[in-house]
């Protein structure tokens, strides 16, 4: 058995802190000496040690909670463990997309400086412009994310008719922002095709059991179509898009 300074020790944190655990009902003594001090038997330290992993992944005490149980009980294949986790996976993806729609705008206005900039090459600016718009492996943390977001929610997207309107939809240019609770989608093109694809889509999307309350929007905007998607799970379409603008088109 070990004293709470003992066991603070081991895992590397203070009293304080095990003390707060046990307020939150996430940890209790095992024992107590004669004295009334706090005994822990040594598997506390794992179950310390899952607490602070947990809370560096962004878990909520709330959430760490039903994790603690299944732990404790040997059932971590529980379908509440793994929906917290999967919400927990959407909920920093959201956040990134967000990033990741500023990155990708920025790259575009740095170019677009980049095109006015009367300068010869190799200077500052240019080694800025190579360190900024360095694709840091975006395309295969997006495609994984999406690939399995589809794989969970049954999406039309996965369909042969949702992959069609992909294909039509590789390689555009695209500029992509977020207002409120919505990502808007502009490919920059004229190409009644890829209107085509972008009504299309917003169509087959409206009517997808996967995701009822995000309809998409479509619309022609004098700078190209827009595609306009609101609700939660509006980045699913955000992170999409910057995939699919980085893909050739097929022949």
């Amino acid at each position: 058995m070990l004293t709470i300074g003992q066991l603070a020790k081991q895992v590397g944190v203070r009293t304080s802190t095990l003390r707060f655990y046990e307020k939150e009902g996430l940890l209790a003594p095992d024992d107590y000496t004669e004295a009334g001090y706090r005994l822990y038997a040594a598997e506390a330290a794992a179950k310390i040690r899952l607490i602070q992993r947990a809370q560096r992944l962004g878990f909520s005490l709330a959430d760490i909670r039903p994790l603690l149980h299944a732990w404790e009980t040997g059932n971590l294949h529980d379908d509440t463990v793994a929906h917290t986790a999967q919400n927990r996976y959407l909920a920093l993806e959201a956040q990134i997309t967000a990033l990741l729609v500023q990155q990708h705008e920025l790259e575009l206005f740095l170019l677009d400086l980049r095109q006015h900039e009367n300068g010869a090459g190799g200077s500052a600016f240019d080694q800025l412009l190579a360190r900024v718009c360095a694709d840091p492996q975006i395309q295969a943390q997006a495609h994984f994310m999406f690939d399995w977001l589809l794989e969970q929610a049954g999406c039309a997207l996965t369909t042969s008719a949702g992959q069609r309107l992909l294909d039509q939809l590789r390689g555009q240019h695209t500029h992509i922002w977020q207002e409120d609770d919505a990502y808007y989608i502009l490919i920059v093109s004229r190409d009644t095709a890829v209107a085509a694809a972008l009504q299309e889509l917003a169509q087959l999307e409206a009517h997808c059991e996967a995701h009822q309350q995000l309809i998409p929007e479509f619309s022609d905007d004098e700078e190209g179509y827009l595609f306009i998607a609101r609700g939660e799970n509006a980045f699913i379409y955000a992170r999409l898009f910057l995939a699919l603008e980085n893909e050739t088109r097929p022949d």
